[in-house]
């Protein structure tokens, strides 16, 4: 039997709007992302959602509660949804740590596949936690749909990990806040049937920011 993937991302935060890196820090949803969150509620609402796990930061936990009200469940906390972590940057504009750490910060905006922020993760070591989580929820729960509520970095994780791409392309990824992804996982075959869609937010004529951040 075939499960479905439905991969969230996050509302809109105050760091999101004020490009701020936020990896682990617990920065709540804003009231344009607490709307979104509820534009995708109804986009969601025509899926059998039968189990989800979220992260457990509460930007995500909270999208997951908006979203999955219709269904009458709630999301499971997982550790291995939780975000990048950007260590040292967390909690400081995109400018400053540009300005404060040049070659940092040129490697991760070149080469992120490669780079460590100080203090902080790679990519690579959180690409190895989440996409080990999505293959064995697919399986474990063979035959469902299963919605996952996660973050920007995690979430292009996660796609890459279902088309068996390098985490190079990480880059041409783009996930914006509230969209959600549609995978179908039959066999241990991943196939994506929709990605990065925003567009019950945009019929919704809720705010949305431009920028892959």
């Amino acid at each position: 039997m075939a499960t479905r993937l439905i991969i969230v991302r996050h509302g809109e935060t105050a760091w999101n709007r004020g490009n701020i890196y936020r990896g682990t820090y617990d920065i709540p949803l804003n009231d344009n992302g607490r709307q979104q969150a509820r534009l995708t509620a109804a986009a969601l609402k025509r899926y059998p959602i039968d189990i989800a796990y979220t992260s457990p930061l509460s930007r995500a936990a909270e999208t997951a509660r908006i979203t999955l009200a219709p269904h009458g469940i709630e999301a499971s906390p997982h550790q291995d949804l939780l975000d990048f972590d950007y260590g040292e940057w967390t909690g400081k504009q995109q400018e400053e740590v540009r300005q404060t750490w040049p070659a940092e910060f040129e490697e991760w905006s070149a080469r992120p596949h490669q780079a460590r922020p100080p203090g902080g993760t790679t990519l690579q070591e959180v690409s190895d936690r989440c996409t080990t989580m999505m293959v064995e929820v697919a399986a474990r729960h063979d035959g469902s749909t299963v919605a996952l509520f996660s973050h920007r970095v995690v979430n292009k994780l996660l796609v890459l990990g279902a088309l068996g791409l390098g985490l190079d392309r990480f880059p041409f990824i783009v996930q914006g806040n509230c969209s959600f992804n549609e995978i179908l996982v039959q066999d241990g075959t991943f196939t994506i049937e929709s990605l990065n869609n925003t567009a019950h937010m945009i019929e919704g004529g809720v705010d949305i920011l431009t920028a892959d951040f």
